[in-house]
């Protein structure tokens, strides 16, 4: 069975204007959509990291996706 596991930095899942758990939220909603309209690891990232930048995020921002299929 696939399976993927994504980590973040605090920078993407939190800013001025998004609470640390809307932001996680706010991230695996990503990822789950992400996954699920077929994007591979890398598209899954660069997805996430698109959205942390309308945050306003004041933090580094990395984001680690791992696929096993």
């Amino acid at each position: 069975k696939d399976s993927t596991l994504v980590m973040v930095t605090d920078g993407v899942v939190e800013g001025p204007s998004l609470t640390l758990e809307a932001g996680l939220e706010r991230a695996g909603t990503l990822a789950g959509a992400a996954l699920h309209d077929g994007l591979n690891a890398e598209e899954t990232a660069d997805r996430i990291l698109d959205a942390s930048v309308a945050v306003d995020h004041l933090d580094d921002v990395a984001v680690l996706v791992i696929r096993r299929t």
